[in-house]
């Protein structure tokens, strides 16, 4: 029982952050809110920028699995990890970072076997961002 309230005060700190991210963007702090996100993903899940924007997507698969993370962190790793990228550029870091982030959301889905619209929409607009770059 300790553990299920740890496990959902943790969460709901993660969802208080996401929203202050929002927040930030919204109000046009998009760096300070970008810098919140990677800070959280640090803080929450040890996952530094460096690992982010460097590490390959099969080493953070392995991450991922090691870990066994519950489906709710999965899905807020998700929404954080989008946040640091978007409104996303053509960078390597980006491509890395998206490709990492539908990597998660597609994890929720066969794993977890979980869906919401939010993540449908962030899959598409990640889709059609890497399927843009491969017609340049």
């Amino acid at each position: 029982m300790i553990r299920k309230d740890f496990i959902e005060a943790e969460i709901q700190k993660l969802a208080q952050v996401l929203a202050k991210i929002l927040g930030l963007k919204n109000d046009g702090n998009v760096d300070e809110g970008i810098d919140t996100a990677f800070e959280a993903l640090s803080e929450s899940f040890g996952l530094s920028r460096e690992d982010l924007e460097q590490t390959s997507v099969e080493d953070f698969q392995s991450h991922l699995a090691s870990k066994a993370y519950s489906p709710e962190k999965l899905n807020l790793m998700a929404q954080l990890m989008f946040e640091t990228v978007y409104p996303f550029q053509e960078v390597a870091e980006t491509f890395l970072i998206l490709h990492k982030t539908a990597a998660v959301i597609n994890l929720l889905e066969t794993e977890h076997r979980q869906q919401s619209f939010e993540n449908l929409a962030r899959q598409e607009q990640i889709n059609s961002f890497l399927n843009n770059r491969q017609y340049e």
